[in-house]
């Protein structure tokens, strides 16, 4: 199925790849003089993610998905690896140079490595947890950067992301264990299931019809935010623990704090009463909607 996304003045259309991705490598945690086999590894790594055909749909250059990969390394043994790894996904705001942030998220990834090892990606026979996390996170990536543009436009991506965590499950540790709210099982679990529904609209009415048009209709456009934020109260009561409610909060408080800079006091008081009940422990964090004019 060929899908071309036609929204005021944004095209996707059949052209190239799908990620524009930056991968960074840190090795201060590692002992030894030579290194070589980390750099090897980062524009292995690049190439994969910015090669992969990951569906049919691919973009023009220009609007490939911008994001970016950091390994923190930590340990060594022989080819099997330790890092602390981080995933970063922006999308550009309509209308402005503005980036914003879609997904950050960070976990603890061990994995084999071979020097000049050649990275495959086969959808039916998922080889080692390091092809599997990497695809897992693509798909990931695409289903919320399509959502953001259309009501649940990034369902098929995450279907493939689910189908990754079931060839991954049971071969390849925590990370796929079934039942925990913060692990890859987790986040496909919290997107394909219809509590957490509101969500997937909320992106979609926060950055299209909220972010997309402030520049032009900032009053209207910070409207929308506001009814768009009113989706997270449901969904922190039927799953508090989440993985969305963490990745919003992490990728919006400050933009929140920006974008109610000028408001009146009365809506800047509402938005945080709402964002304070569904992230207490964000409490303090939340307290520049209120003063930041």
């Amino acid at each position: 199925m060929i899908l071309v996304l036609l929204l005021s003045g944004i095209v996707r259309t059949m052209d190239a790849q799908e990620f524009n991705c930056r991968v960074q490598v840190n090795t201060q945690q590692i002992t030894g003089s030579d290194k070589t086999i980390y750099e090897r590894f980062r524009t292995t790594v690049e190439s994969f993610m910015n090669t992969q055909a990951w569906s049919n749909l691919q973009l023009s250059k220009n609007e490939r998905l911008d994001c970016t990969l950091l390994f923190l390394f930590k340990t060594r043994n022989s080819n099997t690896f330790t890092c602390d790894f981080q995933v970063q996904l922006q999308r550009p705001v309509y209308g402005s140079t503005l980036m914003t942030s879609l997904l950050n998220m960070r976990e603890n990834l061990t994995f084999d490595y071979q020097e000049n090892q050649t990275l495959t990606f086969n959808p039916t026979n998922i080889d080692g947890n390091l092809i599997a996390t990497l695809s897992f996170w693509s798909y990931i990536m695409l289903g919320l950067d399509f959502d953001s543009f259309s009501k649940l436009g990034g369902t098929p991506f995450f279907q493939r992301a689910q189908d990754i965590v079931g060839l991954a499950q049971g071969s390849y540790g925590e990370l796929w264990k079934a039942q925990e709210d913060k692990n890859h099982w987790g986040w496909v679990n919290a997107l394909t299931s219809e509590n957490q529904q509101p969500m997937r609209l909320l992106s979609y009415t926060y950055h299209r019809l909220g972010l997309d048009v402030m520049h032009q209709e900032p009053e209207q456009g910070r409207t929308a935010i506001t009814q768009a934020l009113n989706q997270l109260k449901p969904v922190r009561q039927a799953k508090s623990g989440s993985p969305l409610l963490a990745n919003f909060i992490e990728t919006k408080a400050d933009e929140l704090i920006n974008i109610y800079s000028k408001a009146e006091m009365e809506e800047k008081q509402q938005v945080y009463t709402l964002l304070n009940e569904v992230f207490p422990a964000s409490s303090n964090r939340l307290q520049g909607i209120k003063s930041n004019r």
